[in-house]
């Protein structure tokens, strides 16, 4: 009798990921990629065409560093930096999907290194290990609530719930620490965006990533969001935004999920049992709130 060795969503990737582009063995494209594989990423192709001729492209300097990892079910995602794609290396959101033991989909967010910082952390260090695997549940409800409330800008008055007064760790490379750099950075400008929609909310332990898109500026925008919590308040943040390309080298989009139950949206009980809670599809319905009153509210995302 042969045994059958399970491995989960995670550990697939993870040893997908290091062989293909690590060890660069095409060949575990046919091993971890299922014939359907869909595309989204900003600089690939679809299908195991695109990401054999991708994979063959890599120059010999190229490196992948993983920093962070965390899965729900068969989402992942893993949060790292690129090197040799270009002069400077590039730090990036990947999500894949995985089902029936098969990598089938793929989003991803790319945004160049910055070497120095508003708040002097880098743009990946902080805690990397999930330390807290119970609190799943609880960080994502914090995060969902955040996004609905003060991403999207429902009711921002309601900001003081999510934070221990002002300590917040920031890893966005224009902003500073706190949530009064947070509301520094909003009110002069110096980030002025606007979440329309949350497309997915991942979460494992006590890291939520969050996938959306919105203005920066005017300018249509993709957010790839990662937060830490810590005490059942948001403690860390990292992310990685660009500009939403006109064209892709595919037909699939930058989001749109691609065999999966329909979008949860706010819950409702006609689709609480067929929808999947984590592609969240949620639409901002009001305009943003232009001001910041910094001791007592902050207009951020």
């Amino acid at each position: 009798m042969t045994g059958v060795m399970r491995v989960s969503a995670k550990e697939l990737v993870e040893q997908a990921v290091h062989e293909m582009f690590d060890r660069r063995d095409a060949a575990a494209v046919d091993r971890y990629w299922s014939p359907g594989y869909i595309e989204h990423s900003i600089v690939g192709a679809d299908g195991l065409r695109g990401l054999r001729d991708l994979a063959g492209s890599l120059p010999e300097g190229f490196r992948h560093a993983r920093t962070r990892v965390i899965a729900d079910r068969d989402l992942v995602v893993a949060h790292g930096r690129y090197e040799g794609l270009g002069a400077e290396p590039i730090v990036a959101f990947d999500v894949w999907s995985v089902d029936h033991g098969k990598i089938v989909e793929h989003w991803d967010a790319h945004q160049a290194w910055a070497a120095e910082t508003v708040s002097g952390h880098t743009m990946l260090d902080g805690p990397t290990e999930i330390t807290s695997p119970s609190s799943t549940a609880a960080s994502r409800q914090l995060v969902e609530g955040f996004a609905d409330l003060i991403m999207m800008g429902r009711d921002r008055t309601q900001i003081g719930r999510f934070f221990e007064g002002d300590r917040f760790v920031q890893h966005n490379p224009q902003i500073a620490d706190g949530v009064s750099g947070l509301g520094q950075a909003i009110q002069t400008g110096v980030w002025e965006a606007v979440v329309d929609k949350v497309h997915r909310i991942i979460a494992e332990g006590e890291f939520v990533f969050t996938q959306g898109e919105g203005l920066l500026r005017g300018v249509p925008t993709a957010f790839y969001d990662l937060f830490r919590v810590e005490n059942d308040r948001l403690a860390e943040h990292w992310d990685v935004v660009f500009t939403k390309p006109a064209e892709l080298a595919h037909g699939n989009g930058l989001f749109r999920p691609a065999g999966r139950p329909p979008a949860c949206g706010r819950p409702t009980a006609a689709v609480a049992s067929t929808c999947d809670a984590r592609i969240r599809v949620t639409t901002r319905t009001q305009p943003a709130v232009p001001t910041v009153v910094l001791d007592d509210q902050a207009d951020l995302v």
